[in-house]
């Protein structure tokens, strides 16, 4: 029997009872080799030994696998230095060798292709990282500008808007005065902005054919009647702070809103408006 022939019985004999084993154990072991050959360099390099065993030469003095397929002809090769080589002297390589040699290439390939993708991950989050650092920066930039413009905020400042709304007959139109705040209990006015109290009483005193209306929202109750009357409670309480400053009575009426649908939200943070009327 060929000598090939009788190793490729052995081999197949072995492979026979590899593939016998059970699931259980062949699992493992088959998880071994792919991890195995995806994390180590496959070896292109052609051993002199398993080289002659992969060729021999002819009656005719030509070189062939153990496939008998011809590999080169007589004068095409020669041997040196315990290996098969061609006339420019480069060893002659196995099917076996040219295989992992085009493996050892993919796997270049792929770590190469991984080494790029990595840098361009980096590249894109450091590049986000400065897109959400410049847009915080804007952001604290935003909220610096409003506070400094909320503290800018004088009682001239709100007098000249007043003005402006009386002079031109702004009839509807709502200022809001967001710092009033009033305590639950009394009704006493607990915060509220100097600059905006002072400001509208000024530009009342001096438009007094002009009027406004103080309307107020509430939730603290427990039934929509009881924040009605709650919230235009407070409303006179607005009134009567205005009046303590010069403003005259009927130049301010007052409305108290209490909890409505279309404005929950203004209900839930007592929020105090004023409605030009004339």
């Amino acid at each position: 029997m060929h000598p090939f022939r009788l190793k490729f019985k052995i081999e197949y004999t072995m492979i026979q009872k590899f593939f016998s084993l059970a699931p259980t154990k062949l699992l493992p072991l088959v998880a071994l080799c792919l991890a195995a050959f995806l994390f180590t360099d496959c070896k292109s390099e052609p051993d002199s030994r398993k080289q002659q065993k992969a060729f021999y030469v002819d009656s005719n003095g030509d070189l062939r696998n153990n496939k008998e397929e011809l590999v080169k002809k007589k004068g095409q090769f020669k041997m040196e230095a315990g290996y098969y080589v061609d006339n420019a002297g480069q060893k002659i390589k196995r099917d076996i060798d040219k295989t992992k040699e085009k493996i050892n290439k993919t796997v270049d390939n792929t770590k190469n292709k991984l080494k790029e993708a990595s840098s361009d991950a980096k590249d894109k989050l450091k590049a986000t990282a400065g897109d959400a650092k410049e847009k915080l920066g804007q952001a604290a930039a935003t909220t610096k500008a409003a506070v400094n413009k909320a503290a800018d905020r004088t009682a001239e400042s709100v007098q000249a808007n007043f003005n402006k709304l009386f002079n031109t007959k702004a009839v509807g139109t709502v200022y809001p005065l967001n710092e009033i705040t009033f305590d639950k209990d009394s009704h006493r006015i607990t915060n509220m902005s100097k600059a905006d109290v002072e400001g509208l009483a000024a530009a009342l005193k001096s438009h007094p054919e002009s009027r406004i209306q103080v309307q107020v929202h509430t939730a603290d109750a427990d039934s929509n009647a009881e924040n009605k009357k709650i919230s235009k409670l407070r409303a006179e309480v607005v009134k009567n702070m205005m009046v303590a400053l010069g403003v005259k009575k009927d130049q301010i009426s007052v409305k108290g809103l209490g909890l409505t649908s279309e404005d929950a939200k203004k209900a839930v943070a007592n929020t105090v408006e004023v409605v030009v009327e004339k």
